[in-house]
């Protein structure tokens, strides 16, 4: 819903980072989404003229909001590690500064993933990083992938549906993140076991 809110307000989704005055990466989605998740006040204290680790905007490090992290996590105090990942590359949702709009994805927006769930690559919150799609490893339960503390793992999709995913084969997982592969992903399979997730946080964790 943030992502779309903010599509809504300015014609397009948040760039994966934005880049600072020397080329690098300064600022994330995550930071950008704040406004979004009803977090205005922090996000109008974070300096957009130094990077995210940067004097001011360090000191905001352990204000991360609770949607971040997995609701099995929320208990920790001063967490700073986000379990909520965007897959960057040239065919994903997320093409590193590069804004995209809805209409960008020519494949389903029900089979193409928004984010994913991680555990393992332990991503600062406000740190402009994220999985690269041509680095990240396609199987499950992996600290380069998706990964959770749950025996299924949940992604978003672009049209703002999330899906619990017990199986998938790596070729599928693929498919569903890129955007105009013209793939028909197929679901229910016993390779591929995906469905409809209401709510996450009811998820069992893994023993």
């Amino acid at each position: 819903m943030a992502v779309a809110n903010y599509h809504d307000v300015h014609g397009h989704f948040p760039p994966a980072y934005v880049l600072g005055p020397d080329g690098r990466p300064w600022h994330s989605w995550r930071v950008l989404l704040l406004p979004y998740i009803e977090q205005s006040n922090l996000y109008a204290e974070y300096n957009f003229d130094e990077p995210w680790d940067g004097p001011n905007n360090r000191k905001l490090a352990t204000r991360m909001p609770r949607l971040y992290a997995f609701s099995a996590y929320r208990h920790k105090t001063e967490n700073t590690i986000t379990n909520f990942l965007a897959v960057v590359g040239p065919r994903t949702v997320w093409q590193d500064e590069t804004q995209l709009t809805f209409d960008d994805v020519h494949d389903h927006k029900w089979q193409t993933i928004q984010f994913v769930e991680n555990e393992g690559l332990n991503v600062h919150w406000m740190e402009p990083r994220d999985l690269r799609f041509d680095e990240m490893d396609f199987t499950l339960h992996s600290p380069r992938g998706m990964s959770a503390p749950y025996k299924t793992l949940g992604v978003a999709m672009v049209d703002g549906t999330l899906r619990s995913i017990s199986r998938i084969q790596p070729d599928v997982l693929r498919a569903m993140l890129t955007i105009n592969g013209g793939e028909s992903v197929v679901e229910g399979t016993e390779e591929n076991q995906f469905e409809l997730m209401i709510d996450g946080r009811q998820r069992p964790l893994k023993e």
